[in-house]
């Protein structure tokens, strides 16, 4: 009997020692024992619920630590609360690129050379700001979110030993103090007022004799168009007609007008030769008579109104020719 004993509690050591050397093996692999951590505290104002110890903490979406405590501190002479959460950041987790070709990769707080309090110091002034994010709308966790806000103030609290990262409310917060800073008795009052509105218009008489109204008025257009309708056409018709007379009057006024012209011209020219004969016969007819004669005086005076009908002639035809509408209407067109 003790002999088997003995043999079940060798198993069970043997056992637990192959668990914890696996464990080992498992934790020195991943290199935790050996990372560096820094410690940070963050303090909300309001309700952290959803957030758990282990939580992540990303930097623009990507892990970079955890949760590592949730508690609540009171402010006695003012009782105000706070809730101070506080995350440990694992060092290595943010690479740089100029170590990429290297083998041993430096940390930024390596390569800047400055203590993790002036590094956090320097991003604080930057921007750096801690906001609750949820993980899942189904769970409704939560996880810490740092980024760069530099819009943002500065929040800090400064009732701790650990550096501390100021907060900013949540969208969730914004939405939530947005809606608690609408009128909404207001709103409500007027959305009441103008169903009620609605409703009356709607059960109003006159709207329900809308209907026949607006019936009446379309039978009384319909009327209206064909009555129009019935008098444009032989309106229409007429002025067709005006249209087609009125091109006819033109082209036998345009025939009218070039024969004129024409007689005219040819008038002219007769009177032009006889004009130079004219003038040719009393040219020798003064040879002969006395130029002080009372015979050529009269001849000289006859010349002159010949000479001035011809003129007359002349200048009725060439208004006739710019005004060929004259031999109709009359000189200064039709009189009224």
């Amino acid at each position: 009997m003790s002999a088997k004993t003995n043999k079940t509690m060798i198993g069970a050591f043997v056992l637990g020692a192959l668990v914890l050397a696996v464990g080992a093996i498992v934790a020195l692999g991943s290199g935790m024992f050996f990372t560096k951590k820094f410690h940070c505290i963050m303090f909300f104002p309001n309700s952290v619920s959803g957030l758990e110890v282990g939580a992540p903490v990303v930097f623009r979406g990507v892990p970079i630590g955890s949760v590592t405590e949730i508690s609540i501190e009171a402010d006695a002479s003012r009782l105000h609360f706070y809730i101070p959460v506080v995350i440990e950041i694992l060092d290595g987790k943010i690479t740089l690129a100029s170590d990429k070709q290297k083998k041993s990769k430096e940390t930024l707080v390596q390569v800047r050379k400055e203590s993790p309090d002036d590094l956090l110091t320097q991003l604080i002034d930057k921007g750096l700001r801690a906001q609750l994010v949820t993980q899942s709308f189904v769970t409704g966790q939560l996880a810490v979110s740092l980024d760069l806000m530099p819009d943002t103030p500065v929040r800090l609290v400064g009732e701790s030993n650990l550096p501390e990262i100021p907060t900013v409310p949540s969208t969730f917060e914004k939405l939530t103090e947005t809606i608690k800073q609408l009128p909404l008795q207001e709103l409500v009052d007027r959305l009441i007022g103008a169903v009620t509105g609605i409703e009356k218009l709607v059960n109003s008489p006159e709207l329900a004799r809308m209907p026949g109204k607006i019936d009446s008025a379309l039978n009384t257009g319909t009327d209206l168009l064909n009555e129009i309708k019935s008098k444009v056409a032989p309106l229409a018709q007429n002025l067709d007609e005006a249209v087609q007379n009125y091109s006819e009057l033109a082209k036998h006024l345009d025939r009218r007008t070039e024969g004129i012209s024409s007689s005219a011209k040819g008038a002219l020219d007769s009177f032009d030769l006889t004009l130079k004969d004219s003038r040719v016969a009393i040219g020798n007819f003064q040879k002969i008579v006395n130029s002080n004669s009372p015979t050529v005086t009269d001849l000289n005076r006859a010349l002159g109104e010949i000479a001035n009908a011809a003129r007359a002639i002349r200048e009725l035809s060439s208004y006739l020719e710019r005004h060929p509408e004259a031999l109709i209407q009359g000189k200064g067109g039709p009189q009224r």
